[in-house]
């Protein structure tokens, strides 16, 4: 259980990243608005799932 919690916090830290870096700047570049409002919604919200799952694993010790 304690190993599957801080594989998915840090998947949540990755993919957090990768959108607010490589896909803003790919949709940006491509003039896509809506896809890159997206892209930072999704990224904020995996990076706020990230902090709720370290808060996490830091109760479970």
């Amino acid at each position: 259980m304690f190993n599957t919690l801080i594989f998915s916090a840090i998947t949540l830290l990755i993919s957090g990243g990768l959108l607010l870096t490589v896909d803003t700047k790919i949709y940006a570049v491509g003039h896509m608005n809506k896809e890159k409002k997206y892209a930072r919604l999704f990224g904020w919200t995996h990076l706020g799932l990230f902090i709720l799952s370290i808060v996490a694993i830091l109760f479970y010790i």
